[in-house]
């Protein structure tokens, strides 16, 4: 499967940024999973061994504030939140473990930084179950 290569959850309804995304991460070497909705990448999430996800704030079908506790309901896995707003969910996004914000429009450099970052951190601190080897 994918055992070398970390796994990125993509949320957003925007195809076009999930294109471009996808496109740039998998030519960084990660393996990409996508969802239009929170409610499809819940379902997404829960049928794939991710690694880290990144979401929007603002899609249809529920807010990203519902699928971040839902998501931490199920796992600490780290999460991106790139968004449009500025500080309207700063507050609520404080109450969430392992969060990271990334404000649109971004540089992709920045995101790439952020996701090494964050796998980095993750892999170190991770229970003895989620330890994976990257030699």
């Amino acid at each position: 499967m994918h055992d070398d290569q970390p796994t990125i959850l993509l949320i957003d309804n925007d195809p076009d940024l999930i294109d471009a995304l996808s496109a740039r991460l998998s030519s960084e070497g990660y393996h990409c999973v996508t969802a239009a909705t929170g409610a499809q990448g819940l379902v997404r999430f829960n049928d794939s061994d991710i690694d880290l996800v990144i979401t929007d704030l603002n899609m249809p079908g529920g807010d990203g504030i519902s699928l971040l506790n839902r998501l931490r309901e199920e796992s600490d896995v780290p999460v991106i939140v790139i968004t449009g707003f500025r500080d309207d969910f700063r507050r609520e996004l404080r109450d969430i473990e392992n969060v990271t914000t990334l404000r649109k429009p971004f540089e992709t450099l920045s995101l790439l930084s952020l996701i090494e970052a964050e796998l980095t951190l993750s892999a170190e601190s991770a229970p003895s179950q989620q330890n994976r080897s990257h030699d």
